[in-house]
C-alpha cells in the first residue's frame, strides 16, 4: 500500500515541497504539508476518511485515489500562486496586454518548459517481507504524463527497527521505466520502502508499506 507522496514544485523562483501522507485506518487522515525555504511549513490540509473504515479496515484503492487527488490539488494550488506572499494573481493577468494571441501562447509554452514536476507511477510492486518482490515503475511528468528517461532511482528500506538500508540504485530506461526485483529481508514487515526519483532539479518519491507474507 502506498502511504505517501513527496514532490518538489518550482514556482516563481522558489522550490515548494509538497508532502502528502496517509495516517492509516487507525487514524484515518490524509494530510498534506507544503514546505518552502529551509523547511518552513506554509500550508496544510487534512481530509478525514473515517466513513470508509469498516471494522478497522478500508479499501486500499479508495484511499489511494483520495491520496493522489489531494496531492495533485495542492500542487496545482502551488503552481497557481495560491501560496504566494501577495496571494494568487487575478484570472487572466498574463493575457490582458498589447501582445498578440500567438505571442501569449508562445510565451506560456516557453514558461512551462522544464517546469512540469515529475512523479512516480508504481505499475507493479507487492512488497512482502522475506521475498524477492518484482517491481515496475514509471517516471513521468505530472501534467503531460510524458516519460522521463534516465531518471536516477533509489529504493531504501526503513525497517520498523534499525537503520535504513539502500536496496537499489539504478537509472530508468528510455521509456521512463525501471523494472526488476527487490530482495526484502525477513522480518522487515511493518517497514517502509521509499522510492525516490531525480531528474535534473526535479525530485519525487513514494512510500510503500512492507507487508508480512500470507501464511
Amino acid at each position: 500500500m502506498i502511504t505517501g507522496y513527496n514532490t518538489d514544485v518550482k514556482h516563481d523562483g522558489k522550490v515548494f515541497h509538497v508532502q502528502t501522507e496517509d495516517k492509516g485506518a487507525a487514524n484515518p487522515i490524509i494530510e498534506t504539508l507544503i514546505y518552502v525555504g529551509g523547511g518552513q511549513i506554509i500550508a496544510s490540509k487534512q481530509y478525514n476518511y473515517a466513513s470508509l473504515v469498516v471494522n478497522g479496515k478500508c479499501e486500499d484503492r479508495a484511499v489511494l485515489e483520495l491520496l493522489e487527488s489531494q496531492h495533485r490539488r495542492m500542487m496545482r494550488w502551488v503552481s497557481g500562486g495560491k501560496y504566494d506572499a501577495t496571494g494568487p494573481p487575478p484570472f487572466g493577468f498574463t493575457i490582458v496586454s498589447s501582445r498578440s494571441f500567438d505571442e501569449v501562447v508562445l510565451e506560456f509554452i516557453k514558461a512551462q518548459e522544464g517546469s512540469d514536476p515529475i512523479e512516480i507511477l508504481v505499475e507493479e510492486l507487492n512488497a512482502l517481507a522475506g521475498q524477492a518482490s518484482p517491481f515496475r515503475i514509471l517516471i513521468r511528468t505530472q501534467t503531460t504524463y510524458a516519460a522521463v528517461p534516465g531518471s536516477q532511482v533509489t529504493v531504501t528500506l526503513s525497517p520498523a527497527t534499525g537503520k535504513p538500508v539502500k536496496l537499489l540504485a539504478a537509472a530508468a530506461g528510455a521509456d521512463g521505466r525501471l523494472a526488476g526485483k527487490i530482495n526484502l529481508p525477513a522480518g522487515s514487515a511493518g517497514g517502509i520502502l521509499l522510492i525516490e526519483a531525480r531528474q535534473g532539479g526535479q525530485t519525487a518519491s513514494i512510500e510503500v508499506s512492507v507487508e508480512a507474507p500470507n501464511p
